[in-house]
């Protein structure tokens, strides 16, 4: 009598009962489980923030206000690509949840605050999406202390540091590490405005 061989496709279902739900199947990275393809590993782009100057102790009354303080404390993650993988195997766009042998689930709101310590009750943290009068210039320069290019693309990604709104990390974090230092003689409104940045 030959040993059995394990085959995971009879312990692992890539979703729900009613397949037509999955609309997405023939794309989803589950398909190479289902039809047996080699295993590749999902590629992960490290975009983190460890890259921005020193934590001042100045900063933390400014941050511990706004009840993200505990986010200073994930600025480098160590990402383990075998689990990120096995999750995205899993996880299904068309019914927001991950698909998993035990049955269906998916991340509630309360459990990213228990696994980071951040907040959930109380008002929701915005400001006004309309553009203000004078455009968005003015607003980011009152706020961060100076202007951010509207016109010159940035290398590589088409769009401006400052475009409808929205601005650039990558460019804020780059320039913040040229030109923003805070030390002890630092005025408290570029402290502050540092605080808004960070």
């Amino acid at each position: 009598m030959g040993a059995e061989i394990y085959d995971p496709r009879l312990y692992i279902h890539y979703g729900p009962r009613d397949a037509s739900l999955l609309t997405d199947q023939e794309a989803h990275r589950s398909r190479a489980i289902w039809d047996n393809y080699p295993e590749s590993l999902v590629p992960v782009v490290h975009k983190g923030t460890n890259n921005l100057p020193a934590w001042h102790p100045r900063l933390e009354p400014y941050i511990a206000r706004t009840g993200l303080g505990m986010l200073r404390h994930f600025l480098r993650i160590e990402i383990d690509n075998d689990l990120l993988t096995a999750m995205a195997e899993r996880w299904r766009p068309e019914t927001h949840t991950f698909h998993l042998p035990e049955g269906e689930m998916t991340i509630t709101l309360k459990d990213v605050a228990i696994l980071t310590g951040l907040p959930i009750s109380g008002d929701a943290v915005i400001g006004s999406t309309t553009k203000p009068e004078g455009g968005w210039g003015p607003l980011i320069r009152d706020r961060l202390g100076f202007d951010m290019p509207t016109t010159t693309p940035i290398q590589g990604r088409g769009h401006p540091p400052l475009n409808a709104g929205q601005v650039s990390v990558p460019w804020l974090v780059s320039h913040i590490q040229q030109e923003v230092e805070i030390n002890d003689e630092t005025p408290e409104e570029q402290v502050e405005r540092y605080a808004r940045i960070y």
